[in-house]
């Protein structure tokens, strides 16, 4: 299982980067986690648009979703070019009987997914959904194969109520919205010390803190975590990547 940063900002990308995007390698799945604004020009550096097999949308946020619309053109285009040889299954999260806003296109197909979801590929890789606190229905996912776990939690306050599904992961990807001295719950989000409160809790092997502030230095959100977690932790890098 590999994992590489595709976009690491909150609310909107500096120059050159993305927000929120990471890609998932697994034998022969290929799985982006979130489509935010610029993840998929800074996709395309690593792999063609048509080997995603798989897209997750953990929420409506822009910065989580807004390139959703061109990668359905990308693979509508791919399929009638015959590149690619079948429709990208789009993962999105779904509360009750609501819909997304953008419509499904050719080329893609779409499993609405909700906290008590989990589906299952023939090899046995799994991808489980849970809801975080966030303003709006959000859902984190835990992926589990061959005895490796990956946890993404998309965007929450700190809730303690989540450490269950975070238990044990080899690692956790979360936010970092703000610095330990902001009261990030009130925007929804988290501080770096929140974040390694919960890795802690969880007993989580490594820690890559991710959504960052377009303000201060984030190199001292390290710090601010490892006062509370005393295990491996990264500090999410454009192109980055991590083995599992």
């Amino acid at each position: 299982m590999k994992l590489r940063v595709i976009g690491r900002w909150g609310a909107y990308p500096k120059a050159g980067e993305a927000t929120s995007g990471y890609l998932v390698e697994i034998g022969n799945h290929k799985i982006l986690l979130d489509c935010g604004s610029g993840v998929l020009s800074a996709l395309q550096k690593f792999i063609e648009l048509r080997e995603l097999t798989c897209a997750f949308l953990s929420h409506r946020h822009f910065d989580h979703m807004a390139d959703l619309g061109c990668l359905q053109y990308a693979c509508l285009i791919d399929m009638d070019l015959q590149l690619r040889d079948r429709p990208l299954r789009l993962l999105t999260s779904v509360e009750a009987e609501e819909g997304w806003s953008i419509p499904v296109m050719k080329g893609t197909y779409e499993t609405g997914v909700n906290e008590s979801a989990a589906v299952t590929f023939e090899d046995g890789l799994t991808l489980a959904f849970f809801r975080t606190n966030h303003e709006g229905y959000c859902l984190g996912v835990r992926v589990e194969f061959e005895g490796k776990v990956l946890v993404y939690t998309a965007d929450t306050r700190y809730d303690e109520t989540l450490v269950p599904y975070l238990k044990d992961a080899d690692l956790l990807i979360t936010e970092s919205s703000f610095y330990s001295d902001f009261n990030a719950a009130q925007y929804g989000h988290m501080n770096a010390h929140e974040a390694g409160r919960l890795a802690a809790m969880a007993g989580v092997k490594k820690l890559l803190l991710s959504h960052f502030p377009h303000f201060g230095d984030i190199q001292v959100m390290k710090d601010e975590a490892s006062v509370m977690f005393d295990g491996d932790i990264l500090l999410a890098e454009f192109g980055m990547q991590v083995e599992i």
